[in-house]
């Protein structure tokens, strides 16, 4: 289920990039359930906040917006 959630994020990200990164450049953008529900200038804050609101199982998806694609590792936890 977190696998799916998470594809489920990264594809909204993907598809809405353009619009996203207009409003959102240079941050880093936290996606739960399809959705931008926060945006923040550290990645720890958002994975902090991510964690805080919806735990470590939750798929949410921490995406760094810039105008060329960043390098991104996946992390799964498992507890």
């Amino acid at each position: 289920m977190i696998n799916e959630n998470l594809k489920k994020n990264w594809e909204y990200v993907q598809k809405n990039r353009n619009a996203l990164l207009f409003i959102y450049r240079n941050k880093y953008v936290l996606v739960y359930n399809e959705k931008v529900v926060g945006s923040f200038d550290t990645f720890a804050n958002a994975a902090n906040e991510g964690i805080t609101n919806y735990g470590v199982n939750s798929g949410f998806l921490v995406e760094w917006l810039t105008a060329k694609e960043p390098l991104n590792i996946v992390v799964s936890a498992k507890l």
